[in-house]
C-alpha cells in the first residue's frame, strides 16, 4: 500500500495525444500538482513519440523498468488480458479506473471475475475498477481522470466508493481552507476495499483523520474491528441504507432489526463517527482541528441576544451543560457594560459590551477557566453604512489571533460560527476553523466531544465469558437444526440460566405425568415447528388450575393450530410453571451477514413490534454498553419504578443480556434467537419463552 501512494514510477496504459483522451487528463493532474517520479505512457494503437514530455511505448513488456504501479484506463474487455501481462513481467500493484464491470452485471460480472483471478495468480494488489482511483497531496500524485485543483496539505484522508462524491470532498476542502493527505476512490472495490484502505490509513503518519464515503460494506465486522483498534477518528457517510427486517422471518428479531440499525450500534460501539449530511464531512473536519472537547461543559458567546437563546436550545438537545465559570466572573463583566440592561449568565450575551478588546478578554477568560471544558462564539455581519461605528467595531473586528492564541494556551477547543452570505474570504484568511451557522457548530462539537468520550469508555473489556455449562450447550446443539422452538429454552438450561419448570406431554394421557412436580396454576404452550408464534394460532393457555383444566386446554391448543394451520405438524404441548407478575421485555439476536452476530432487547411481550422500543449492540455485549443502550429506552422508566412502584432488578436482566450475546459469539450456528418475554422481578430475571434457527 505504501508504494501505491508513494510510487517512484508509474506507467499510464491507454495514453495518447488525443485531446479527447481521458488518461492525458490524469497525466496533466500530476504535471500540475507537483509528481517527481517517473511517468511512462503505453498505448498500442498510436504511433505517438511523447505525450506532454512524457515517453511512449507500444507494449507494456517494452519499458526499461519494472513500474511501482500501472495505471490502465482501458475497454473493460481488455482488461483482464492487461492484468495477466502486467502479472508476467513482475508488476504489483495496479490502478484500473475502467467501467463496465460488475455495475453493468451479466459479461461485466464475468470481466470482474476474471480480472479477480488473473490479479491473485501473480500477486497483484489494484484499486477499483470503475473509481478514480488514488491520490496524495504530499508527493504529487493525482490519478483522478478529472482535472482536479490541488487542495492544501493537511491531515485528513479520505475513502469514497464514489469518484463523484470523493471529489466533491476534495473540492470543499478547498474552500473550507481544509487540507487533504491522502484519497482512494475504491469504486467497485474488487480487490482493496475500505477495510484495507483504514488499515493503511491508521499507520499512515501523514494521516490524522479518516472519511469514508461507502454505499455497501462487505466486511462489516473487519471494519468495525479495525476501527476500534485505530487511535484516530474515522468518519463514516453510509448511503444507500435498506430495510432487511421488512422479509418474512422466523424471528421477532429478523423483523425489527435492519441494516441501518446494526450499522448504528456498530459504529457506535466501536467509536465510528457517523454522519448523515454530506456537509457534516466539513463541519466535522473543522471540529477536529480544534484540540479535544474532553467534557460537555460548554460557554457559549454570542453579541446578539437571539442567538444565544438559538445556541442554548441547540446545545441541551446534543448533550452538552453550560458551565458557570463562577460569579467573580460575571461580577467582571459587569463593569464593561455599556448600558447595563443585560444580565450575564451562560449563553453569555455579550450585545452590551462595545469594546472589542474587552470582548477578547472574556473569550481568555473563559478558555482558562477549570470550570469550562470549551466554548462556542456565534456572531454575524450585517450590511451597514460607510462610516465608523461601535456596532461595526463589536461585529467586525478580528479577533482570530487572539481566539487561535487563547486556543493553543489552553488545549481546549472554541467553535466559531460567523452566520454572513460569504464566509470564503475569512476561511481563507484566519486560523481559526469558521463554521457556517450554529446549527453546524453545535453538530459538529457534539461530535467531537462524544468520539473523545467513547475513547475512554471504549477501554472496558469485552472479552466473551466462559458461560457455566458451555460443554453441555455444545453437545445440545450439535444434536439439533433448523427451527426450534419451546425445547429452546433447554439451551439456556445448559448455561445454568434459570428458566421456569416445564415438561413436555404429546398427549392428553401424558398430561398427568407431565405435571407431576409443576405447582399450579401453569401455562400451556403449543410444540409445533410449523407454529413458533404461538399466541397468532391460539397455542398459549394461561392460568390452568388443575389436571381437567389441563386436558382442555389440552384439546382446545390442538383445535386451534388445526384451524389455523391445518398442515402444521402437531408435537403436543409444554406445561410451565406461571411466573410471578413483574415487568416483560425482549432479549434477541441475529447473525447478519456484513456485521456478524449483534443482540436486541427492550420492550417486550405482544406489543414490541409496534412500539420498537428496542436497542441493538454487537455480540458479545459490553456490560457498560447494555446498560447506557437500556438507559436511552423508554422502558427504562418502568424498570426504575414508575408510579411509585418498586424498581426491576436491572442488574439481573444487564447480566442476561450479557450471557445471550457471549451465546451468540461463540457458536455461529445459532442463525437467530427470541427470547419473549423475559419478565424481570425486583430480584431476579426469567425468560418464559424462546425460539431460535440452528443452522
Amino acid at each position: 500500500m505504501e508504494k501505491m501512494f508513494n510510487p517512484q514510477s508509474i506507467a499510464m496504459v491507454g495514453l495518447s495525444s488525443n485531446k479527447s483522451n481521458i488518461p492525458r487528463l490524469s497525466l496533466e493532474n500530476m504535471l500540475r500538482w507537483g509528481y517527481r517520479g517517473q511517468i511512462f505512457g503505453v498505448n498500442g494503437r498510436n504511433n505517438d513519440a511523447y505525450v506532454d514530455g512524457v515517453k511512449m511505448f507500444r507494449e507494456i513488456e517494452e519499458l526499461p523498468i519494472i513500474p511501482d504501479i500501472v495505471y490502465t484506463l482501458i475497454p473493460a474487455k481488455l482488461v483482464p488480458d492487461m492484468v495477466e501481462r502486467c502479472g508476467k513481467m513482475g508488476v504489483k500493484r495496479m490502478a484500473i479506473p475502467s467501467g463496465g464491470f460488475s455495475e453493468f452485471g451479466g459479461h461485466g460480472d464475468d470481466l470482474a471475475q476474471q480480472t479477480l483471478d488473473a490479479a491473485r495468480k501473480y500477486g497483484i494488489r489494484f484499486v477499483g475498477p470503475n473509481g478514480l482511483t488514488l491520490a496524495n497531496v504530499k508527493n504529487g500524485l493525482c490519478l483522478p481522470f478529472a482535472p482536479v485543483v490541488k487542495p492544501p496539505l493537511g491531515n485528513i484522508s479520505v475513502v469514497s466508493q464514489s469518484g463523484g462524491v470523493g471529489l466533491m470532498i476534495m473540492t470543499h476542502f478547498k474552500a473550507e481552507n481544509l487540507g487533504m493527505a491522502k484519497f482512494a476512490s475504491i469504486g467497485n472495490k474488487l480487490d482493496l476495499d475500505e477495510v484495507d484502505f483504514l488499515e493503511y490509513f491508521g499507520q499512515d503518519p501523514d494521516t490524522e483523520i479518516i472519511f469514508m464515503y461507502l454505499e455497501s460494506i462487505t466486511r462489516g465486522r473487519e471494519l468495525a474491528e479495525m476501527a476500534s483498534r485505530i487511535n484516530k477518528p474515522v468518519v463514516v457517510f453510509k448511503s444507500n441504507t435498506t430495510d432487511s427486517g421488512k422479509r418474512a422471518a422466523m424471528s421477532h428479531t429478523a423483523s425489527v432489526s435492519s441494516d441501518d440499525h446494526i450499522l448504528d450500534a456498530i459504529c457506535k460501539d466501536s467509536g465510528i463517527i457517523r454522519i448523515r449530511h454530506f456537509h457534516d464531512f466539513m463541519a466535522v473536519a473543522k471540529a477536529f482541528k480544534l484540540p479535544p472537547m474532553k467534557g460537555p461543559r460548554v460557554v457559549v458567546m454570542s453579541p446578539a441576544g437571539g442567538l444565544s437563546v438559538m445556541m442554548a436550545d441547540l446545545c441541551e438537545e446534543s448533550g452538552f451543560e453550560f458551565a458557570d465559570p463562577g460569579e467573580a466572573f460575571y461580577e467582571s463583566l459587569r463593569n464593561f457594560s455599556n448600558a447595563g440592561v443585560i444580565k450575564f449568565s451562560n449563553p453569555l450575551d455579550l450585545g452590551d459590551i462595545y469594546d472589542p478588546n474587552f470582548v477578547a478578554h472574556v473569550i481568555c477568560e473563559v478558555m482558562h477557566s477549570d470550570q469550562v471544558d470549551g466554548a462556542m462564539y456565534v456572531s454575524f455581519t450585517p450590511d451597514m453604512p460607510s462610516g465608523d461605528s461601535v456596532f461595526k467595531m463589536m461585529l467586525r473586528t478580528d479577533l482570530s489571533k487572539e481566539s487561535w492564541g487563547a486556543i493553543l494556551s489552553s488545549g481546549k477547543p472554541l467553535g466559531a460560527a460567523l452566520v454572513t452570505p460569504n464566509l470564503s474570504p475569512f476561511k481563507q484568511a484566519i486560523n481559526v476553523p469558521i463554521f457556517n451557522s450554529p446549527e453546524e457548530l453545535v453538530r459538529a462539537m457534539s461530535f467531537q466531544m462524544k468520539y473523545h468520550t467513547r475513547q475512554k469508555q471504549m477501554k472496558d473489556c469485552r472479552g466473551a465469558e466462559d458461560l457455566a455449562g458451555l460443554p453441555e450447550a455444545r453437545e445440545w446443539l450439535e444434536a439439533r437444526k433448523g427451527p426450534l422452538g419451546e425445547e429452546s429454552m433447554e439451551l439456556l438450561q445448559a448455561c445454568r440460566i434459570p428458566t421456569p419448570k416445564s415438561a413436555a406431554a404429546a398427549s392428553v394421557d401424558e398430561l398427568e405425568k407431565a405435571l407431576n412436580g409443576i405447582p399450579f396454576p401453569v401455562v400451556m404452550k403449543v410444540v409445533s415447528p410449523d407454529a413458533l408464534h404461538k399466541s397468532d394460532v391460539g397455542g398459549v393457555k394461561l392460568g390452568v388450575r388443575d389436571l381437567e383444566q389441563a386436558k382442555a386446554a389440552f384439546e382446545s391448543i390442538r383445535s386451534n393450530l388445526k384451524s389455523h394451520a391445518p398442515e402444521a405438524r402437531f408435537d403436543g404441548v409444554r406445561i410451565a410453571e406461571m411466573a410471578p407478575e413483574g415487568h416483560d421485555l425482549f432479549i434477541g439476536a441475529k447473525r447478519d451477514e456484513v456485521f456478524g452476530p449483534v443482540i436486541v432487547f427492550g420492550m417486550g411481550g405482544i406489543y414490541m413490534e409496534i412500539f420498537k422500543d428496542l436497542a441493538t449492540i454487537p455480540c458479545p455485549a459490553r456490560k457498560s454498553a447494555v446498560r447506557e443502550a437500556l438507559s436511552g429506552l423508554k422502558v427504562y422508566k418502568l424498570l426504575q419504578g414508575a408510579r411509585g412502584q418498586a424498581p426491576a432488578d436491572v442488574d439481573a436482566f444487564v447480566d442476561l443480556v450479557r450471557q445471550i450475546s457471549c451465546l451468540m459469539a461463540g457458536f455461529p450456528e445459532i442463525q437467530e434467537l427470541d427470547l419473549n418475554p423475559v419478565r424481570v422481578f425486583q430480584k431476579g430475571v426469567m425468560p418464559l419463552d424462546m425460539r431460535m434457527l440452528v443452522k
